[in-house]
């Protein structure tokens, strides 16, 4: 009966074990909890990408990042309900936490519904919804996609650190850091 009793518990820590690392964005080196990107990631350049305001006007994401000391870069879209509930914090910890500092904060709207691409309207929407004080940028084309989520999404928010020379310095897929403000800070000169 006992030895009933360990296996079944080592069943269940298991499966719990293997429910959670699928969840747990904090598994990888990278945050992709032990899958190897096949897109860029810590070190590489950062993509060149055209995208829109949501006005419709084009941005060139290299010349917008090349403005800053160093930017944030995070992805969202109207499915992803922690992307819309990271935007109070980013308003916080980076928009006014950092506002003395040469920092770009960005969020990068991909998708409207899974496999749709966002409108301008859903990005004047989103972005005043959620009282967003950062760039919102919609990538109606899907540029982005390819360069950072190879064949499909499978999971967001997607959130990056890049300096002015256009190097990621932080990719992590899942939840906002908590120390976000002081990761950016880190890479300020």
């Amino acid at each position: 009966m006992k030895r009933i009793q360990l296996l079944t518990l080592s069943f269940i820590s298991a499966a719990v074990l293997l429910a959670t690392a699928g969840c747990d964005s904090g598994g990888g080196e990278d945050g992709d909890a032990g899958n190897t990107p096949t897109f860029a990631g810590e070190g590489d350049p950062y993509p060149a990408v055209s995208l829109s305001q949501c006005d419709g006007t084009p941005v060139d994401l290299d010349a917008w990042i090349g403005e800053h000391d160093a930017v944030f870069i995070t992805f969202g879209a109207k499915w992803c309900v922690a992307c819309q509930e990271e935007a109070p914090i980013i308003n916080s910890e980076l928009v006014d936490g950092l506002s003395a500092e040469s920092v770009g904060v960005a969020q990068i709207l991909i998708e409207a519904d899974p496999g749709v691409a966002p409108s301008e309207t859903l990005c004047a929407a989103w972005r005043d919804e959620l009282g967003a004080r950062f760039t919102v940028l919609v990538d109606t084309d899907q540029n982005s996609l390819a360069d950072h989520f190879g064949e499909g999404i499978g999971q967001l928010p997607l959130h990056f650190i890049v300096t002015r020379d256009k190097t990621i310095r932080l990719r992590k897929l899942g939840s906002l850091p908590t120390n976000i403000q002081q990761l950016v800070r880190d890479w300020l000169p």
